[in-house]
């Protein structure tokens, strides 16, 4: 039997989250069983429990989709020797009802990555979904070394993972962010200049880092705060890569202005992503995580027992860096 932390019910984490006893999952042909030494929380995982994304698909939910630990056993089909191999853990939730917040957890092979040993367990936690959107969103854009890459929300999960693969692609990475902090957490990552997320300071950096003819790529935490004014920040040609829009869901477009000069806007969700692109994904970010590219950002550690806490704090707390669940 294993530990796992679950709800049976949509509400406040703290107040629906509970742990149960479970038996250890076994593995099909093609799959895993990862004995999970961390969990990263997202707020993918709360939006779920909240009932934001929907009722309940299963009686019970284990959630989770990203986490890292080590192979305990392998399905069948799974070639190489990979018992006992560091792995970090993405998807872990996806299309089940298991899934990472628990001291074991079943996933297709190819949703185990390896774990370099320079990379802690807590940093391999953290990758997953923020790491993924944060990639998609880069190849949306085609992007090549040299070029010029505006990342809004560099201090965020997805903006941080985006700022680190970006220089790892060899781009030129202008980030915005909020406070201090988070200005200082763009650098570290990597940002080549980081600015306050104001339009006039955003369009009078990129003309002089562009020599007035505006970045290649833009990858944006929040379309409907930024649509005014991105078409200015973009060059001809040139495209937008967005994964959220809270302050704005409904935004209206100035189409002309995005039309004549030629920029697409692309959405980026990334579980509906199809499977070559998330496994492109997969190896670029295995790619820079083997070049030491990552900054690991811990905000919060909670035991297994805390989950429920763990999910108040993603939601309430404005965490600087990422939630982990510490699970063995």
């Amino acid at each position: 039997m294993m530990k796992a932390a679950c709800y049976r019910m949509q509400g406040q984490g703290s107040e629906v989250i509970q742990l149960e006893e479970f038996p250890i999952p076994q593995p099909g042909p093609h799959e895993v069983i990862v004995q999970v030494h961390a969990h990263g929380v997202n707020p993918t995982d709360c939006k779920r429990r909240s009932g934001f994304r929907g009722p309940m698909k299963h009686e019970v939910t284990i959630p989770g989709f990203d986490a890292a630990g080590t192979i305990s056993q392998l399905g069948s089909d799974v070639v190489g020797q990979r018992v006992n191999q560091r792995v970090w853990v993405w998807e872990a939730a996806l299309g089940c009802w298991d899934g990472a917040a628990a001291e074991y957890v079943r996933v297709p092979a190819s949703r185990a990555m390896l774990l370099p040993d320079s990379a802690s367990m807590q940093l391999g936690a953290s990758l997953g979904v923020p790491a993924f959107t944060a990639a998609h969103a880069l190849r949306l854009g085609n992007t090549h070394p040299g070029d010029v890459v505006l990342i809004t929300g560099g201090g965020g999960a997805v903006g941080n993972a985006a700022v680190a693969l970006a220089k790892f692609m060899g781009c030129h990475v202008l980030a915005t962010a909020r406070s201090q902090e988070q200005q200082e957490d763009a650098r570290l990552a990597g940002a080549d200049h980081v600015v306050a997320p104001v339009a006039e300071e955003i369009a009078r950096k990129i003309a002089e880092v562009t020599n007035g003819q505006g970045v290649q790529h833009m990858v944006d935490v929040d379309l409907g705060g930024h649509l005014e004014h991105a078409w200015s920040y973009v060059a001809e040609n040139g495209s937008i890569a967005s994964y959220g829009s809270a302050s704005n869901p409904k935004p209206i477009l100035d189409w002309a202005k995005y039309m004549y000069r030629n920029i697409s806007i692309h959405g980026v969700a990334i579980f509906e992503v199809p499977e070559e692109d998330k496994l492109a994904a997969a190896k670029l970010v295995q790619q820079a995580l083997e070049q030491k590219f990552f900054v690991e950002r811990i905000a919060k550690t909670f035991p297994l027992e805390e989950t429920g806490f763990a999910h108040d704090y993603q939601e309430t707390g404005r965490p600087r860096g990422k939630v982990i669940v510490q699970v063995s």
